[in-house]
């Protein structure tokens, strides 16, 4: 078994939001394997944290996630992109430092793009480290999407002058990885071209299906109910929900008025409650909760508006799990192979419409679509099957 240093920047516990279920679960796999685990990991400053429930060792940096006019200024004149540079910290590179003075460790696992650089420091430290990453996302994909669809000029040249630099930061920097696992085939043929040294193996997220299952709706009414779930601090989570609700939410009330919207995730921003005041008897905000399975329950269509972005869309499989009908785009079913009749994907807000009328109206396909993803979910999606594997495969080739 090996001494696993795992680096990730948002501390992984309570597993409640798509990037923060695939790192806890990568984690509980390794160390149900055997692997030994020594976290580090940043987190909010005024948080209070939950005590992971798996034996590991765990150095916790606290950290301010917020963004100041200031900083994005100053960081035009810098040579790294902001989204990265916000990482660079001295209280973690000596946490860091600390783990390898005690500790012989064999890798380690780098979390997402944003903690890369500490491959740098360590490798500074200690040249027999080997290293290995995983990416949530092609962060840069993200940000070129994001230039397409800003309205605004400022912000336009902004996205693409920290598009320019994080391309740049993320071709160069993967080259420190022995290995790399990208979530989706799609992300792994991006990475590739981007720098075509590098090795890299798919390596999809997974479903906990002993959380996520079909589960009795205790909250049934006489009208339909849809469903968003995503944390709203996130740009593509905000560009989505604001395009549904421009684009689609209209025409749907148009033929169903007593339709109700849940918005459910943390953090939602001011501009998402302006909505809520212009429906305000159909859209509910409801910011954290504890657990998000009891609004998913009421969906009569699961709607991921995805229209920016990269990786995969836990939320997807989560809901496909519970046997939920549910409305994507293209970008947002992106590394999710099932069949045709798993879920409905539509891009124009015209299509997007009719997919979501159809799921609303027509209840035997609503039925048969949803019984089929979650066929295909649960037969090609479970965590124990994908991440065995990727456990196994440290332990034999590192």
């Amino acid at each position: 078994m090996k001494n696993i240093l795992f680096l990730t920047h948002l501390y992984p516990y309570p597993p409640d939001d798509g990037g923060r279920i695939v790192t806890f679960n990568t984690i509980n796999e390794l160390h149900k394997y055997g692997h030994n685990i020594f976290l580090c990991t940043f987190a909010d400053k005024d948080e209070k944290l939950n005590k992971i429930p798996i034996d590991v060792e765990c150095s916790v940096i606290p950290f301010n996630y917020d963004n100041t006019y200031s900083g994005l200024l100053k960081n035009i004149c810098q040579k790294e992109p902001f989204n990265m540079k916000k990482y660079i910290n001295t209280d973690m590179e000596r946490a860091i430092k600390q783990i390898l003075e005690k500790n012989e460790i064999d890798i380690v696992y780098i979390d997402h793009l944003h903690m890369a650089y500490y491959a740098k420091f360590i490798n500074r430290l200690n040249s027999n480290i080997r290293f290995v990453l995983r990416q949530h996302n092609v962060e840069s994909t993200i940000f070129e999407r994001a230039v397409k669809e800003e309205k605004s000029f400022a912000k336009k040249m902004y996205l693409k002058l920290q598009h320019k630099k994080l391309y740049k930061y993320e071709s160069e920097i993967v080259s420190l990885f022995e290995k790399i696992y990208t979530i989706t085939e799609e992300d792994k043929e991006r990475l590739y071209s981007m720098n075509s040294k590098v090795q890299i193996t798919n390596l999809p997220a997974g479903v906990d299906v002993s959380k996520y299952f079909p589960m009795e709706n205790k909250n049934k009414t006489d009208y339909p109910t849809l469903v968003f779930l995503g944390t709203m601090s996130w740009l593509p989570n905000i560009n989505g929900i604001e395009w549904f609700l421009e684009k689609v939410f209209p025409g749907v009330l148009k033929v169903h008025p007593h339709t109700k919207l849940y918005i459910v995730g943390k953090n939602p921003p001011e501009k998402i409650y302006r909505y809520q005041k212009q429906y305000t008897e159909n859209i509910v905000i409801t910011g954290y909760v504890e657990d998000e399975r009891d609004y998913v329950a009421r969906a009569d269509a699961f709607i991921v508006p995805l229209r920016i972005g990269g990786g995969m869309r836990i939320k997807i499989l989560n809901a496909l799990a519970m046997r939920k009908a549910v409305v994507t785009t293209t970008i947002g079913v992106e590394g999710i192979q099932l069949g045709e009749k798993s879920l409905l994907v539509a891009d124009s807000g015209e299509e997007f419409l009719n997919a979501t009328l159809k799921l609303i109206q027509d209840k035997q396909l609503s039925k048969q679509i949803s019984t089929n993803g979650w066929k295909d979910v649960t037969e090609k999606y479970t965590n124990e099957s994908i991440l065995y594997h990727h456990a196994k495969e440290l332990e034999l080739n590192f």
